[in-house]
């Protein structure tokens, strides 16, 4: 599975990647291995804890989301993960890993964990279309086979946004 991060973002979209659910601590780990730091932040202590992180250590692993949030705090004061800019951002974060799920990458359940978050966050925007609805009964046990209104759904979401892909390529 292609990861949804590839290391050249910076820690403001990642962090929004995380407050909406659409990475674990895991993919922050795996994002700090890449990542290329800006001499701005390169020597933070919550980035440094972060690419040392060993993700198999589940103590460590379950303080990334902290020190991910630290970074961003004291590195870009200004950043509010619930402003429109976030937003924007949550919006482009979630196509993608939409349009990843359509790829067969992604399980039905991981896409609905994204609604709650983004609802709570960005006040239930438009661009969700009706994820909410296409989820109700899911569970991690739903199989893509099971999911085709999910498909249908996210098919809708994808065309309601400009995204117009043809199948096999992802952004």
């Amino acid at each position: 599975m292609t990861p949804l991060l590839d290391g050249n973002e910076d820690p403001r979209t990642v962090l929004v990647a995380r407050e909406i659910e659409a990475i674990s601590d895991v993919d922050i780990v795996g994002w700090a291995g890449l990542h290329v730091a800006s001499p701005s932040y390169a020597d933070d202590d919550d980035y440094i804890e972060l690419v040392r992180c060993n993700p198999r250590n589940a103590l460590g692993l379950g303080k990334t989301h902290g020190h991910l949030k630290s970074l961003v705090a004291r590195r870009f004061p200004d950043f509010d993960d619930s402003s429109v800019e976030a937003g924007e951002m949550a919006r482009k974060l979630f196509l993608r890993r939409i349009r990843r799920y359509l790829q067969g990458e992604i399980r039905p359940f991981q896409i609905c964990l994204m609604v709650s978050p983004i609802e709570q966050k960005y006040d239930s925007p438009h661009w969700l279309g009706g994820l909410f609805d296409a989820c109700d009964w899911m569970d991690e046990r739903t199989t893509l086979e099971q999911a085709l209104h999910l498909r249908d759904a996210i098919e809708q979401i994808l065309s309601d946004n400009g995204e117009h892909q043809p199948y096999g390529v992802v952004e």
